[in-house]
């Protein structure tokens, strides 16, 4: 079993997203622990990843938000890579390439 903070931190590490989890008020605290060993495929959608990697939780969890890379909220449905990609543009900005150097 495991804390709220610590299956938060094990989706951000193996799926390379931050999440909150919103329990149930008077639900007890433990949680199965998020033990895929690898992230979801970059094309699935967060609906696909929910649906797949969250059903253990579906009675313990009232709501989960999930944060694009400057700490918003996503605002709708997004291809995983997509939502990945806001962590790499938040922290160094363009997702394009450098120029080549000639």
């Amino acid at each position: 079993m495991a804390s709220k903070a610590q299956v938060e931190k094990a989706i951000f590490e193996r799926e390379g997203f931050r999440v909150e989890l919103e329990l149930f008020e008077g639900k007890r605290q433990a949680l199965p622990a998020y033990e895929y060993e690898v992230m979801a495929p970059h094309r699935w959608k967060v609906s696909d990843w929910k649906n797949a990697r969250l059903t253990e939780y579906v009675l313990l969890v009232k709501g989960i938000t999930i944060y694009r890379g400057d700490g918003t909220p996503i605002p709708r449905d997004l291809q995983l890579g997509n939502l990945r990609d806001t962590y790499y543009e938040a922290v160094y900005g363009s997702l394009q390439p450098p120029a080549a150097s000639s």
